[in-house]
Parts: C-alpha cells; structure tokens; sequence
C-alpha cells in the first residue's frame, strides 16, 4: 500500500514534464468518482494542457529492485483506463474488468510513496477498444531509472521536446482529422486488417506519430551490429 502522510491520508508526489516539475495529489475521500486514478487524469490536463477526453490511458513503470549493477529492471505497476475517454459502445464500456490488470484495482495499489519524482513520458495511439480514435498515452517512469540522457526502459528524451509534445496534442485535439480517420479504421482493427490500416496512417501522414523510432535505439544495433535498420518516420518529426 502507500506510504500514507501522518497529517494526511493523500498521496503528494513530483512529476517532471518538459523540465518543469508538478505536483500530484491523489485524495482517497475524493467521492466524484469511484477510480482515484480519474484524479490524475484531471491532473495531467492541467498540467499539459491536452482536454482529459484525449487521454486514453497511463501506465506507472517502476523498478522496486535498483542496484548499481542493473538498474533495468522496470515492470508496468498499473494500466489505468480514463472513464471520460470511452465512448459509446467501447469495449471497455461492457467489460469494465478489462481496465486494470488482476492485481491493480485503484491507484493506491501502486506503491507510490510521498515526495516521490516521476517522469512524463507520452506518445499516441490508436485506441480502439476504448476511444475509438487518436489518443494521447501517458507513461510516468520514477526519475531515478530516467537517465540524464538518450533513451532507457521505454522512455526516449529525443521525444521530450516542446514541439514533439505541441504535435501530438495537435493531433489527439484535431476533431474533424480524427473523425475521417474512424470511420476508416475502426472496422479494420476489429476485423485484424492491419496492413491496411498501416496504409491509411500512412496516407494521412501519422504514422510516424504512432509509431516512431528512436535514434538512440538506432545507434545501439549501429555500435553491436555495425548496421541497423531504421524505418525513415522520427527524423521528421525531431523537435
């Protein structure tokens, strides 16, 4: 369980986003809604200022066993699902089961301790179990396993720039972009055509946002291998 304030029974912790740090409160009497996560969520649209409806998901990466030897042993502690991002008819909506994994039931589960630092990793994706359209995903990874450069255990600091971020926000907020992009894909994911829909990312010129690759990971197959392959989508999308 959380580490609890003796004057308090909130959870207060730090999180880094575009080198500016934010402090998060997490308050289990908070009755508006019955997931404590859902406080977040609000948190994090203030704090990116990207509306909490194109936030689809979040997942808290820790590793509970750092040791100066290996420092790379993180595991996903909790995937929370955001309520306001569902909509109709969404998977999620039928089998709300489906929004935590067997041993996470409320974000208190987590383990997170007070005065905590995390950092924000974020990306986009296609949720078609829960949104329906191009969302924002949310990563918070405890800042001690974030090096001070390059990329680690799912975080890539060449994506953390002012403009990558002012991208993505573009595209989760651009309502007639993402409601062309629905009608086209959503039946293809439900019936597994994923080469199509690969195309169609493609055409509208996302793809690179959805899936992009990283130069860090570039350069290491580069140093072991002495070649590497690279899919041409990152460079253009550097901040």
């Amino acid at each position: 369980m959380a580490e609890i304030n003796n004057n308090s029974d909130k959870i207060t912790f730090k999180l880094k986003h575009l080198n500016k740090y934010h402090e998060i409160v997490i308050d289990p009497n908070d009755d508006r809604n019955e997931y404590k996560h859902q406080q977040l969520f609000e948190q994090l649209e203030s704090i990116t200022g990207v509306p909490s409806r194109y936030a689809a998901k979040m997942l808290i990466i820790k590793n509970e066993t750092p040791s100066p030897l290996n420092n790379n042993g993180r595991i996903v502690w909790g995937i929370f699902v955001n309520s306001e991002a569902m909509v109709p008819e969404s998977l999620m909506e039928y089998y709300p089961h489906l929004m935590f994994t067997a041993h996470i039931q409320d974000i208190f589960s987590v383990n997170t301790r007070n005065g905590q630092r995390f950092y924000l990793q974020y990306g986009v994706c296609y949720e078609h179990q829960i949104s329906k359209r191009i969302s924002m995903c949310y990563k918070l990874v405890e800042e001690r396993d974030v090096p001070e450069e390059g990329c680690v255990g799912g975080v890539c600091q060449y994506q953390c720039t002012e403009s990558y971020f002012r991208r993505l926000k573009d595209l989760v907020s651009n309502d007639e972009m993402n409601a062309k992009i629905t009608q086209l894909v959503q039946p293809l994911f439900e019936s597994g055509n994923s080469a199509e829909v690969y195309r169609i990312f493609r055409d509208f010129n996302i793809k690179q946002y959805l899936y992009p690759s990283c130069d860090e990971g570039y350069r290491r197959q580069l140093a072991v291998n002495g070649h590497a392959h690279q899919i041409d989508l990152y460079p253009r999308t550097r901040g």
